[in-house]
């Protein structure tokens, strides 16, 4: 197995590395580096959104979640895949048609406020370091529960990896990479389940097993109350999340947006079945595990024939990997374009792509202190940066490009009211559906959009300039 692996994992990052000198060599402007030339087309750009959703929270967390709680975590999916399609009708082609290069230029210009700006860039970088956390923290849990190895010596593997090929070529590196990455995920996770359906005796055993093992594996171990929140969550969130929504600018155009999210979910349905099944089979294998979050690679190590188990490992390296990526580009571009850039105008663009290169090599390190804390499970640490993003996002873009009346004010009440109102939710204890039946997340997004509606309504409009690059159709 350790040969095998060995074997499969420098041909994999061989491989990366090849595609990160090609892309290196083609990136000369901040365009380049930040949007790709905007030369991304359907089928890679679509593989790329689901790359950079298929994270460890899905091959690790959402695989974990399935072992302990069976099937019902899989309606999630459905919030998923309808914020997607409220960016596709009412996010991405507005922003492509913008062309911006980052979040905070979209924010920035519909608005009219340098101080908005700011704000979201800050936000940015603090919420990205969230879901940096989870991808560190799985990386440890595979390394440890596969080979032994310190989890911090496996996160650093993660970061020196990620990094490199995230400064050398920038978003059209990481395109291609995460292309492959998505073809890896898909390809390793499928051919692990007839092997597991024939390890267990076939499908009838599986299922009769766990339906003596806990009737709830196979119902609702989730009640649809708590279920719709999560869900809600995770929708909120995808539509708009900074790691995705920059993804758009390096499209060709606003129909290849809307095709690329077509072949985005159906990926993601692909894996999603998958990892379903690998859960509730590894429960029937190991019914007992210490961690749910180690039920991915234990399987893996324990059950499959080297060459398949080589394959799913390098399968939930991809998906750490790549999240790590676009996260950290996009938190690269926040310090380098969004904040250095502002404050000293005249800089070139080889002098930002430097400050993006440094920013991306010390922001992928913090989160590993934090990671090695092992503060909660990878899934719980996902779900909480998609209710932080949802809580402050969600309102000021998805209601500011489709109605001219936000202001920068309402946009800056939004974003520190929710997210405030999620924060304080989640310390104080009161997101208990038990004791409430309401969660942080629906506290957070009902109080960003009432704030942003009613100071927008309170404040100075914006100038007509400024609207008429986001309503044209509207303009006299």
């Amino acid at each position: 197995m350790t040969i095998t692996l060995g074997v499969v994992l420098l041909g994999y990052f061989a491989l990366i590395l090849a595609v990160a000198i090609w892309s290196n060599r083609r990136t000369k402007t901040e365009v380049d580096f930040l949007a790709a030339g905007r030369s991304i087309g359907p089928l890679v750009g679509g593989a790329v959104l689901a790359a950079t959703q298929i994270s460890a929270g899905t091959v690790v967390g959402t695989l974990g979640r399935h072992y302990l709680t069976g099937v019902s975590w899989w309606w999630i999916w459905f919030g998923v895949w309808a914020g997607w399609l409220v960016s596709a009708f009412f996010v991405a082609p507005r922003l492509r048609r913008f062309g911006a290069l980052t979040v905070p230029d979209y924010i920035g210009a519909r608005f009219g406020s340098e101080g908005v700006r700011l704000a979201v860039a800050i936000l940015i970088i603090v919420t990205n370091s969230v879901i940096l956390v989870a991808q560190f923290q799985a990386s440890g849990e595979i390394a440890r529960a596969v080979f032994g190895m310190p989890a911090l010596t496996a996160m650093l593997i993660v970061v020196a990896s990620t990094a490199t090929y995230s400064m050398l070529g920038g978003v059209r590196s990481s395109s291609y990479i995460e292309f492959i990455q998505a073809l890896i995920m898909v390809v390793g996770l499928a051919v692990a389940i007839p092997v597991l359906v024939y390890r267990v005796g076939g499908l009838t055993t599986a299922i009769a097993f766990l339906d003596s093992l806990d009737s709830r594996l196979l119902g609702w171990y989730f009640g649809p109350r708590e279920l719709a929140a999560l869900g809600i969550a995770f929708s909120f969130s995808i539509a708009v999340s900074p790691y995705e929504m920059t993804r758009f600018y390096s499209m060709r155009d606003e129909r290849t947006v809307k095709q690329a999210i077509g072949v985005s979910i159906g990926f993601q349905a692909l894996i999603g079945l998958a990892v379903l099944a690998l859960g509730l089979l590894t429960r029937t294998i190991f019914p007992t595990l210490a961690s749910e979050d180690q039920a991915s690679s234990v399987m893996a190590f324990e059950v499959l024939p080297p060459i398949i188990a080589a394959l799913l490992l390098v399968a939930m390296l991809s998906a750490i990997m790549s999240t790590v990526n676009s996260v950290l580009l996009v938190t690269g571009a926040a310090v380098s374009h969004d904040i250095y850039g502002r404050f000293r105008r005249l800089a070139t663009d080889r002098e930002k792509i430097r400050v993006n290169r440094i920013a991306i090599l010390g922001l992928s390190l913090i989160p590993v202190a934090v990671a090695l804390q092992e503060l909660g499970r990878v899934q719980s640490i996902v779900v909480l940066q998609t209710k932080f993003v949802a809580s402050f996002f969600f309102a000021p873009v998805v209601i500011g490009l489709n109605w001219r009346g936000g202001t920068a004010a309402g946009a800056v009440a939004s974003m520190i009211g929710g997210f405030a109102a999620c924060v304080g939710w989640e310390l104080t204890g009161q997101a208990g559906f038990a004791r409430h039946g309401i969660d942080s997340v629906e506290v957070g997004v009902a109080a960003s959009i009432a704030l942003f509606i009613v100071v927008s309504k309170l404040t100075r409009p914006i100038s007509p300039q400024n609207l008429a690059i986001f309503f044209p159709e509207r303009q006299p």
